[in-house]
């Protein structure tokens, strides 16, 4: 069992400053597990805590069945990869994949039956008798994980590892480490604050902010069912788009009203907003859920273009507010144009302006 778990893990710097704060996460045998979230969020500094790198203030941390607040990093069978490769300059390649084996006093032959073994998983075969300055960036990459692979552990351990890679390599690595945990079926934990990276590798993904787990859920639950706006905010690109403005009554109808928006809510949905009528709310929409009408929601008018080939991302105002929608369509936009848009049915959210929870979240 390769299961981890926190359990009321705090992490306090001198001058009390929290980094993460009283949190507690279940990552299965096997998942592949994402942390997500802004610069500062404690993401990396949980990482280092489930490795042994960064002393926990308090609380506990199991790999296993076995509570390693107090063991070495050497001892928690777990590999870490960094983002900065760590890779020994005036060794070859196989010399960084089995130095780590041969301080552990591995015998030869498993040594080289190992680093075959990684070698052939991601590719490396050609390149054992060179020196890190003689590969790419891609290829050193490749080297980082095969040396976490040799050692065989119960958990992979990623910091930000693709962070270094230009943006088309990027997209091959995460590709090849999906394939690599479905290959070698072990626990991944796996930190970064790109969202799409998220959102493509994770088998859940847990998001925080300011050192607190703001969600953990599926890649899809998380982006049709956020907690709260944080996590609507951060996941998904373009952003959602947010508007203030206040729930009435009119014509004996729930109305969202806010500046030239005038979002009539379902019947579906009335009894969850009965209790906002005359106080002021947050709308949440996705940009792909906005659609042209002849009679819409929204008053807007055009104030950016951009052209990304099958898609058109455009940024409109209304008053004093600016959003961004887009659309798969082709559509012929000019600067300043007055377009009516609609929101599509039920394709949208609210949040409690004091909370900033979502009123529909389940």
């Amino acid at each position: 069992m390769s299961k981890v778990i926190l359990k009321k893990v705090n992490k306090i710097y001198e001058n009390n400053v929290k980094v993460v704060k009283d949190n507690s996460l279940e990552i299965f045998d096997k998942e592949f597990m994402v942390l997500v979230g802004p610069s500062g969020c404690g993401k990396s500094t949980t990482l280092r805590m489930i490795a042994g790198l960064e002393e926990i203030t308090s609380g506990e941390i199991y790999i296993g069945d076995r509570v390693v607040n107090d063991v070495l990093p050497k001892d928690r069978n777990i590999a870490m990869v960094f983002q900065n490769y760590a890779l020994y300059p005036h060794m070859t390649v196989f010399q960084n994949l089995s130095y780590g084996l041969k301080l552990r006093k591995t015998p030869k032959d498993e040594i080289n039956r190992r680093v075959k073994n990684a070698a052939d998983i991601l590719g490396l075969e050609d390149l054992l008798d060179r020196k890190p300055k003689a590969l790419s960036g891609g290829q050193r990459q490749r080297v980082a994980v095969g040396r976490a692979i040799v050692r065989q552990p119960e958990v992979f351990l990623f910091d930000e590892p693709l962070s270094n890679l230009d943006a088309k390599l990027r997209v091959q690595m995460r590709s090849e480490i999906s394939k690599l945990h479905k290959r070698l079926k072990t626990t991944i934990i796996y930190v970064t604050h790109d969202q799409v990276e998220a959102m493509t590798m994770g088998d859940r993904i847990t998001v925080l902010n300011d050192g607190d787990i703001q969600q953990v859920d599926t890649p899809l639950n998380l982006y049709d069912n956020p907690r709260n706006k944080f996590v609507a905010g951060f996941i998904g690109s373009p952003a959602m788009n947010f508007f203030n403005g206040k729930i009435i009554k009119r014509n004996g109808k729930l109305t969202f009203a806010s500046e030239n928006i005038n979002l009539e809510i379902g019947k579906d949905r009335e009894n969850l907003l009965r209790e906002y009528v005359d106080k002021e709310l947050i709308l949440g929409v996705r940009p792909e859920n906005f659609e042209i009408a002849n009679q819409g929601h929204i008053d807007a008018k055009v104030d950016i273009i951009e052209p990304m080939g099958s898609e058109i991302y455009v940024y409109f105002s209304v008053s004093n507010s600016k959003f961004v929608a887009k659309f798969n369509e082709r559509i012929d936009f000019k600067l300043d144009q007055k377009v009516m848009l609609n929101i599509k049915d039920n394709q949208f959210h609210f949040f409690d302006k004091d909370t900033e929870l979502n009123i529909f979240y389940k």
